[in-house]
């Protein structure tokens, strides 16, 4: 369970970024507060995107990116039988971390029972020489429903000698249900043999995506139908697996769009299954989603 997180009288104002928010039943529909905000996050409030119950709630920061020693704490709390739609208005950049300080991104969602949670944070880009580290955790009861996504950048591969460059990389994905670690994807990446290594695991690859699809009653063979339709995409390596009630997509990409293309057609086939609806392209900034 995610406990709201109040600010430390050690904080630097504009280094660590705080936001908690709680997802209520309110009148047959979702609603939206927050709970405690520090900068650089900001609160502009959530609309409803498909005019139903689930509100459309954009994470907005006012900075450009995390500079040496930055973190960002989001948490959320969905009560039971809610449903919201979370998604990154743009890529979280990690610059140069030139005096050896670590630059770090968390975060913690607990999911009700019956309720439904679908995030689509930004792509995380790696700039040289920086210093990362990510961690996402969100817990979900059993009867929970489960759309994420999670877009790893091999650095800005358009400028100049930056792919791969980074200087050290930990990221951590995982889902637990009903207090079972139900699945984990962990990269370390901490040395340049590792990070060597790691260029040669992507296969020629710039971008790597995982998706995570959960619900109590997803159909059958529906893993099958998420792997044709992604693989149809050109110059995109998939690889689909299913673990009893959860489906795990990975994604490999030379391009930015085929990458997002590919998230958004496992949502495309998902999504009916998980809220009753059509996935709809979200233009929002880098979205993984924003085509």
């Amino acid at each position: 369970m995610v406990e709201q997180v109040v600010p430390h009288e050690d904080w630097i104002v504009g280094k660590h970024g705080l936001l908690n928010i709680h997802a209520f039943l309110h009148e047959g529909h979702t609603e939206i507060e927050y709970r405690g905000r520090r900068t650089p996050f900001q609160w502009q409030g959530y609309h409803y995107q498909d005019h139903d119950d689930e509100p459309f709630f954009p994470l907005l920061t006012t900075t450009g990116g995390f500079v040496e020693g930055d973190m960002t704490e989001f948490y959320a709390v969905l009560d039971p039988d809610t449903r919201v739609l979370v998604v990154g208005s743009e890529a979280s950049k990690f610059y140069d971390c030139s005096e050896g300080k670590t630059s770090r991104e968390i975060v913690k969602v607990t999911v009700g029972p019956r309720s439904l949670f679908e995030y689509h944070p930004g792509m995380a880009i790696p700039y040289r020489r920086s210093r990362v580290e990510r961690s996402t955790q969100i817990f979900i009861d059993n009867s929970s429903k489960l759309f994420a996504s999670d877009m790893l950048s091999a650095g800005r591969i358009y400028y100049g000698d930056e792919i791969f460059q980074f200087d050290s990389m930990i990221s951590s994905f995982e889902v637990v249900v009903n207090g079972s670690r139900y699945m984990i994807d962990r990269l370390i990446a901490t040395d340049r043999q590792h990070i060597d290594a790691l260029n040669n695991l992507w296969n020629g690859a710039y971008h790597m995506c995982t998706v995570i699809g959960y619900a109590p009653d997803l159909p059958s063979n529906i893993e099958d139908s998420v792997y044709e339709n992604c693989n149809s995409i050109d110059g995109v390596e998939v690889g689909v697996s299913r673990i009893g009630n959860m489906v795990v997509v990975r994604i490999l990409g030379c391009e930015t769009w085929q990458a997002r293309e590919a998230i958004f057609r496992a949502w495309e086939i998902m999504r009916p299954s998980l809220a009753g609806k059509p996935a709809a392209p979200i233009k929002s900034g880098s979205s993984p989603i924003g085509m």
